[in-house]
């Protein structure tokens, strides 16, 4: 049982000259049509998960691309049965929908729905695969700065502050969900490619070296992500580290610049008891004996710590 194309815009015809209907939420009497001659209520499905009922497999679909608004996410409910492949999807299309469309419409041999549905996954993947392209990009910008903040450790004219490494975990965290999206996009990319491969019917076996090489592609991009999501972690645990070694620094000066002050303490508290005779107080060299002496035991510690390379 296939669809009237008529019932369909310019846009929608030509991608069901190749068994693909394509509808949007904002389209009631379309859906309404489709539920008429195929009893199929694809709107009601946008939120459920993989399932079969009858001839027809529902696919919801979440995956990212980046657009002129920078990167987004879109959420497409695909239908597929024996000679009729159905979308709904959000307004405006998204980028890699349309570049299958036109994929299909530069095919002058027909197209049916399975070889379809495996072109537009395929557009999918290659979607995210160019999002992960961008989030390197970024993470190019992200390791200039972590490179700037582990430099300035050793530099003396320059110091950074808490401000920069958390701006750098700020982005890192950023990417980091993205390519939590992307990890889950490509699973269901590939839960879809499986699940079709394994229901081919009968006179359509031989799609089913393009499925495995899509599942294959789809695996190729998983690995991308991992590679990439690696990287992330790379650079979140450096600027954590970069953090500890700034506040171990910090720490340090003041642990330093106690010792060399204790001794004076000790000095001016042992020297502020109120006793009744100390002889000290009334020798002439007194005094300059007692700054000497503090100065001499101030320089002590201090000796002690440089020459350990506690001050490096």
């Amino acid at each position: 049982m296939t669809l009237d194309n008529r019932l369909f815009d310019a846009d929608c015809t030509e991608a069901a000259l190749h068994n693909w209907i394509r509808v949007t939420p904002d389209m009631p009497e379309k859906l309404a049509d489709i539920k008429q001659t195929l009893g199929i209520d694809i709107h009601r499905t946008l939120h459920q998960h993989l399932r079969q009922e009858g001839e027809f497999c529902y696919f919801p679909v979440t995956f990212l691309n980046v657009s002129q608004q920078g990167k987004k996410a879109s959420r497409v409910v695909f239908v597929l049965g024996r000679d009729t492949l159905i979308s709904l999807e959000p307004a405006p299309a998204p980028a890699p929908l349309t570049a299958a469309l036109q994929r299909l419409q530069r095919d002058t041999r027909t197209t049916d729905a399975f070889e379809s549905f495996a072109l537009i996954l395929q557009a999918i993947n290659d979607a995210t695969d160019a999002l992960l392209d961008a989030l390197n990009d970024d993470l190019g910008n992200v390791l200039v700065q972590t490179n700037s903040v582990l430099n300035s450790l050793e530099a003396r004219d320059r110091d950074f502050g808490v401000s920069d490494v958390v701006a750098a975990q700020l982005d890192l965290g950023e990417v980091e969900e993205l390519l939590s999206d992307c990890i889950e996009s490509q699973l269901q990319l590939v839960l879809a490619a499986r699940h079709v491969l394994a229901r081919l019917p009968a006179d359509r076996l031989h799609l089913k070296s393009l499925y495995h090489t899509l599942i294959e592609d789809i695996e190729a991009v998983e690995d991308h992500v991992s590679f990439v999501h690696d990287r992330v972690r790379l650079l979140q645990t450096t600027n954590n580290m970069a953090l500890n070694v700034k506040q171990n620094q910090i720490v340090k000066v003041f642990s330093v610049i106690t010792a060399v002050f204790l001794p004076a303490m000790l000095i001016s508290t042992y020297y502020s008891m109120n006793v009744a005779n100390m002889p000290i107080l009334e020798w002439q060299y007194g005094e300059p004996m007692i700054i000497a002496l503090t100065a001499a035991l101030a320089l002590l510690p201090l000796l002690y710590v440089k020459h350990r390379g506690w001050l490096r």
